[in-house]
């Protein structure tokens, strides 16, 4: 299942499939839903299913965690799933996970369910839905707690270094944008 010739140098143990409830703790009992009404505007980023909606004052959650959306996501193929850190407000539209301590490194978490199908375990026809018990019974690979660190280093500098050069083509495109806009005239 796991070539050994993709792994990090020095690990050999086998990566265990392990059923999420077994390797998380789930913080969805401190989320709360604010209407864009009664939000008091300021710095915390206000989750839901999508990602950030607002910035507010005031927080729900400290810490590390993996976002999942629970229902209402717009992509049922590329599922929300969100590694975030810091002070943070959660609605009841996304779930709250945390690897448990020295078993499975938050980040890692969520770069392992962002290779997961979701689809089959939602429900509903209109509005899909992922259930605590469902996103409970997911299966995730899991290897010693230090080959988890490198991986997630591994792959959290990609997705910087992807961010980055996000930035510099957004960057050439306005630039020749503007160029061709005023060579153009």
């Amino acid at each position: 299942m796991f070539s050994q010739e993709w792994r990090f140098k020095g690990f050999t143990d086998p990566w265990e499939q392990r059923k999420l409830e077994s390797v998380v703790i789930v913080y969805d009992k401190g989320r709360v839903p604010v209407t864009s009404t009664e939000r008091i505007s300021g710095d915390t980023p206000y989750y839901g299913a999508n990602g950030i909606q607002d910035y507010v004052d005031g927080y729900t959650h400290d810490g590390e965690f993996t976002l999942i959306a629970e229902d209402g996501a717009n992509d049922t193929r590329n599922y929300p799933i969100k590694f975030v850190s810091g002070k943070i407000w959660v609605n009841n539209h996304a779930h709250v996970l945390a690897g448990k301590q020295n078993i499975l490194n938050t980040r890692f978490l969520s770069f392992s369910l962002q290779q997961i199908n979701i689809e089959p375990f939602l429900s509903g026809s209109g509005r899909a839905k992922l259930n605590a018990s469902e996103m409970k019974k997911l299966l995730i690979a899991v290897p010693n707690i230090y080959e988890q660190i490198k991986v997630e280093n591994f792959l959290g500098e990609m997705a910087h270094l992807i961010a980055a050069n996000e930035d510099k083509l957004n960057q050439l495109k306005r630039l020749k944008k503007y160029l061709m806009q005023n060579l153009f005239v």
